[in-house]
């Protein structure tokens, strides 16, 4: 599929005066004004700041009586219940307010659902078991904002229940002691975004009046593989989380590490997303999330080992059934005539509940469309989606909702409960509710750049300072460059899991670049010049150092510059 390269529009001027100001590249400067850093403070932010910067977490609304009912429940040693989920977000919130409050004396238990067989968020059965085992609080984290009867049950009870999530509030929100989602119409609190670990991470800092900076290799992890965009406090976190976790003293994390091998590199965000989040979500998503809460929370290395190597397993097979689920979605969606049909609805009562996210996430990557996959095996489907340019799923939803049990998520991705009977109609209104919102021009791909420059300005100290701007990922992502009038070097030669390395050269540099399988098709590149869009960084090798490209796109340079 072409893509569309768009290259921002910065202005030259603000670009200039800030490089000047700060002694830095033009280059560096650009990037930082593309990502809206125009004057020195902010860029000084943005490339120095420390957790000291972070917003008083007594901004958020609800926070204080929060924090206050949470430290009355630890001086009279009450039951203190954390209710999770079974994602990263959600094991690193619970092992993080277990590991706070135990420390200050707690009595602390957690709880995560099962996903296949209770499904996400709180639900009344587990409520049942609260109010049996003789809990006085409730801390939900990464979830319980639509928990409205839930909620109500455990009060009428007599249990009080802080609620701590970062997902999209309804119109009501649930009865609860304290609600605390900075996404309140009421609440103020500076930065939006936090992902569930980052509210529970708030929640203990106000509890505690501490920074709490030993934790913040959980709050990386549970940011980075929620998606969570790396901006704002988001990227203060991480990029300090990342240094904890490369010296972490939690034995789990430190296990975890060394089963993948990763205990001798320098670990980044795409180490988290990509490496450890998936091996903590996997047995979430193929059974009980509480083997990767007990491997956070343990305090022996032995265990640990033990426990990160079942992890390492449980990826595998997650791995085995997501291959599957998805040759069977990409036969079903390959029916789909996409002149009528703008969005990807596919439903099979095979499907494991667990993989569904994963595979429609890369089912709406190869057909750009937005895409919900429904397990309908237990006689009720259980859906997940994930969407496009453009379009709001979790807005799409609520205009599908009478066709719904549950549903909930954000922009980009969302999880929904339907009956097997009102999925035809669900497929056609949810489509209809798409052709409402989408022009042609947004099925084609973008690829967002920062600008243009000759492959030759490329060197290690330009890729040591562009790196300043780490941690990269949603939100923050590498900068991207394009560069024009390039040949393709040699032949490419296979790597390991499917990638592929050739070497581009404009004459006076020549570059090793890394692609991955399928995503190039090279064919007629070898006949003129070439143009590329790649995130340049440094390799190092037994020693040596090389800068090597992460391409993006290729295309010939007359097609490149038509565009």
């Amino acid at each position: 599929m072409r893509k569309k390269w768009i290259v921002r529009s910065a202005d030259p001027e603000i670009s200039s005066r800030l490089a000047a100001e700060m002694n830095m590249s033009p280059v560096l400067a650009r990037v930082l004004v593309n990502r809206g850093i125009t004057d020195p403070d902010s860029a000084r932010h943005y490339l120095y700041g420390t957790i000291k910067d972070l917003h008083d977490p007594f901004k958020l609304k609800d926070m204080k009586s929060a924090a206050e009912r949470v430290r009355r429940a630890l001086q009279k040693k009450e039951r203190i219940l954390v209710y999770g989920d079974y994602d990263a977000d959600g094991v690193t919130s619970c092992a993080l307010l277990h590991r706070v409050f135990t420390s200050c004396g707690g009595n602390v238990s957690c709880y995560i659902p099962h996903r296949v067989d209770e499904g996400y968020g709180m639900n009344l059965e587990a409520c049942r078991y609260i109010r049996k085992t003789g809990f006085g609080l409730v801390i939900t984290v990464d979830c319980g904002i639509g928990s409205l009867e839930e909620v109500k049950f455990l009060r009428e009870a007599g249990i009080d229940v802080i609620v701590t999530d970062h997902h999209q509030p309804r119109e009501n929100l649930p009865k609860a002691y304290s609600v605390i989602n900075p996404w309140r119409s009421d609440c103020s609190y500076p930065y939006k975004e936090l992902a569930g670990v980052g509210l529970a991470f708030k929640l203990a800092q106000a509890v505690t009046g501490e920074d709490l900076d030993e934790y913040l290799d959980l709050v990386a992890l549970g940011t980075v593989s929620d998606v969570a965009p790396l901006t704002g406090e988001n990227r203060l976190m991480v990029r300090r989380g990342l240094e904890v976790l490369t010296n972490t003293d939690k034995h789990g994390l430190a296990a975890l590490i060394e089963v993948v091998r990763l205990q001798k590199k320098q670990l980044q965000a795409s180490h988290l997303g990509f490496i450890l989040g998936p091996r903590i979500n996997a047995v979430g998503r193929v059974g009980s999330a509480e083997k990767a809460l007990n491997l956070l929370l343990s305090l022996n290395r032995e265990e640990s080992l033990v426990l990160a190597t079942e992890l390492d397993g449980h990826n595998r097979e997650r791995q085995q059934i997501e291959l599957k689920t998805f040759k069977q979605a990409m036969a079903q969606a390959e029916e789909i005539n996409f002149k009528h049909s703008h969005t990807v609805v596919l439903h099979d009562d095979s499907w494991h509940p667990g993989v569904i996210g994963i595979v429609a996430s890369r089912i709406a990557e190869k057909f750009y469309r937005p895409t919900i996959l429904i397990a309908t095996g237990n006689g009720k489907g259980k859906g997940s989606g994930r969407s496009i340019r453009n379009f709001h799923l979790f807005d799409a939803l609520c205009k599908c909702k009478h066709l719904l049990e549950e549903f909930g998520g954000h922009e980009k991705a969302a999880g929904l409960s339907i009956q097997k009977e009102n999925l035809a109609d669900f497929k056609d209104f949810f489509n209809k509710t798409a052709q409402e919102v989408l022009t042609a021009e947004d099925f084609i791909p973008q690829i967002i750049t920062d600008m243009e420059i000759p492959l030759s300005a490329l060197s290690e100290g330009l890729i040591q300072e562009i790196e300043r701007c780490a941690p990269f990922g949603q939100g923050n992502p590498s900068p991207v460059f394009i560069s024009h009038d390039l040949k393709l070097r040699g032949q490419p030669k296979a790597l390991r899991n499917n990638y592929f390395k050739l070497w581009l050269t404009d004459g006076d540099l020549t570059c090793e670049s890394i692609v991955r399988g399928g995503e190039l098709d090279l064919a007629g590149f070898d006949q003129g010049g070439v143009s590329a869009v790649y995130s340049p960084a440094m390799n190092h090798w037994q020693g040596i150092s090389t800068i090597q490209l992460k391409l993006k796109d290729l295309t010939l340079t007359e097609l490149a510059r038509e565009d």
